[in-house]
């Protein structure tokens, strides 16, 4: 695949990110192409973290003193970095209940001050495009590349578009070795289809989202609030990440959902595809 090793899923929340990266495993498996799929949430992710803490070396050494109990456990479900130490706490609370979960609320990595976040989200990626460069298979992801930063620098922390772009082109630098492919999904209306985006889904997600995305940074310095403030920072959220892709020095593919059906996005997805294939 033009020695593609990495193909990247965007999309805001209902635009088919999960089905569109499952298609396209199933066309590199239809063609024997080695691939492993990470969806959101997948707790063994190589290049972003679920569910995991970061400790500075004195925060890990209480948790050990306080958990003196499950300390084996926690040192098998620990990494050691430069300066402290992951503990990937998904994996860890799957072993034992005898950790309440919230305690490691205000160490995720999604909930650490931004530069500390950054630091760690780089460093990730770094590790993983050395040592995917020197596999065979095609890493397929969703939501990390775009959705991620952008829920953490703008909805979070309010940060402004040029700082988000100047981001996610460094994230793209560590990984242009990979020659990533990137599928972008998207709707011209996306108020729209929202209702029935809403249909699909939990009460406990929507409720989640509108809290995160209205009562923090971006959101809370509008004054927005309910599913209409929601919709308000999607559609910011959108906006942002097309211009983004626009100036982004990386193999895209756009899809309009507004105006292609199911049938005809896949059928491109396999076209474009399979012409990278041929290269």
């Amino acid at each position: 695949m033009n020695n593609t090793k990495l193909i990247l899923v965007e999309g805001l929340p209902g635009s088919g990110k999960t089905s569109t990266a499952r298609f396209v495993k199933q066309l590199l498996d239809e063609q024997n192409i080695a691939n492993r799929l990470f969806l959101e949430g997948d707790l063994e992710h190589p290049a972003d973290y679920d569910s995991a803490a970061y400790f500075t070396e004195e925060q890990y050494k209480q948790m050990l003193q306080k958990y003196t109990e499950q300390q084996q456990l926690i040192i098998k479900h620990s990494e050691a970095k430069a300066d402290g130490y992951i503990v990937y706490y998904g994996k860890l609370l799957k072993e034992t209940d005898s950790i309440n979960s919230e305690y490691f609320g205000d160490y995720d990595v999604y909930n650490l001050p931004l530069e500390r976040h950054q630091q760690l989200i780089i460093e990730k990626w770094s590790d993983f495009s050395r040592q995917a460069i020197n596999g065979d298979e095609v890493y397929i992801m969703e939501c990390c590349f775009l959705q991620n930063p952008l829920t953490v620098m703008l909805v979070r922390d309010n940060c402004s578009e040029v700082e988000i772009s100047t981001y996610i082109h460094e994230l793209n630098r560590l990984i242009k070795q990979l020659n990533p492919v990137l599928l972008y999904l998207y709707q011209d209306d996306f108020k729209h289809a929202f209702p029935a985006i809403i249909a699909e889904r939990p009460t406990e997600w929507l409720n989640f989202i509108t809290w995160y995305y209205t009562e923090q940074g971006y959101g809370k310095s509008k004054e927005l609030k309910g599913t209409q403030g929601l919709l308000e920072v999607l559609e910011l959220r959108k906006t942002y990440e097309l211009a983004i892709l626009n100036e982004l020095p990386i193999d895209k593919m756009l899809f309009n959902k507004s105006s292609l059906d199911w049938d005809k996005i896949h059928s491109q997805i396999q076209i474009d595809l399979q012409n990278r294939l041929s290269r």
